[in-house]
């Protein structure tokens, strides 16, 4: 199977200044067309070749490049490749509090109790993950009351129940 680089070599020695016919890459290289056409666009992808429509067909040119150029190019690539992984990350990592508001209008008493574990289970997570994510949202909306198997532990003392401050909403 041929490499980019005897591809690139190819185009290189039937480039004459104008754009050069797939048709007459095609007829240098013994290798099915598909597979051609495939290397081809993973080379104009990379910026090695541009492509032209010429009358019903296509055209390829090699894009004269320096060394620095291509390095800047791959080292552009690999920083919209790391800027995608952390938009990725972060989107994991966004906490949805609605959630556990919701969850926890569903568990609680008629008097407006509910067990932090209760709602830990229902979202399905572990306790590490729950309580770290949730704690500051517990604490600056919900009155913690001393109790329950598992909890926020303050001064020693778990806190396992809580209730909705304000109105009662």
């Amino acid at each position: 199977m041929i490499t980019k680089e005897q591809l690139l070599t190819v185009l290189q020695e039937l480039y004459d200044g104008k754009p050069v016919a797939f048709s007459k890459i095609k007829k240098k290289i013994k290798e099915s067309p598909e597979i051609v056409e495939e290397l081809l666009k993973q080379m104009e992808g990379e910026g090695l070749i541009r492509r032209y429509e010429v009358g019903g067909g296509k055209a390829y040119e090699p894009v004269k490049t320096d060394p620095i150029t291509q390095i800047l190019n791959m080292l552009k690539e690999i920083k919209e490749e790391l800027k995608r992984l952390e938009d990725l990350v972060n989107e994991k990592s966004k906490i949805d509090y609605s959630l556990f508001d919701k969850i926890y209008d569903e568990i609680k008493d008629n008097l407006g109790y509910a067990s932090l574990q209760s709602i830990r289970v229902e979202l399905g997570l572990p306790k590490e993950e729950f309580y770290s994510k949730f704690k500051n949202h517990i604490e600056s909306l919900y009155d913690l009351i001393a109790g329950g198997e598992e909890g926020l532990v303050k001064k020693g003392v778990v806190y396992g129940i809580i209730r909705r401050r304000g109105n009662g909403k």
